[in-house]
């Protein structure tokens, strides 16, 4: 989607990290963030981080426990790209 827009990302909008064994890196739409549970309360960053922390086999588990956690069926479109390093 990126790539129908010229200017969408600056060619310096890049950001370098020292990586380490038991490492994750997850990239995600806000179709998982922007979840609601039946009180209403959004998962939000912060809950998507807990639920990674805790993942035992990441990419299924992340996405079991927001189906899970939310109330009722997806409101908007999910991608979830997720890594361990070994």
């Amino acid at each position: 989607m990126l790539d129908l827009f010229e200017d969408a990302v600056d060619s310096e909008s890049s950001i370098e990290t020292v990586l380490q064994r038991g490492d994750r890196v997850v990239i995600y739409t806000y179709g998982l963030t922007e979840n609601f549970n039946s009180r209403r309360e959004m998962l939000g960053v912060d809950g998507l981080k807990e639920i990674v922390a805790e993942a035992s086999t990441l990419k299924k588990h992340i996405l079991d426990r927001v189906a899970a956690w939310r109330d009722g069926p997806a409101a908007d479109d999910v991608c979830l790209v997720a890594l361990e390093i070994r």
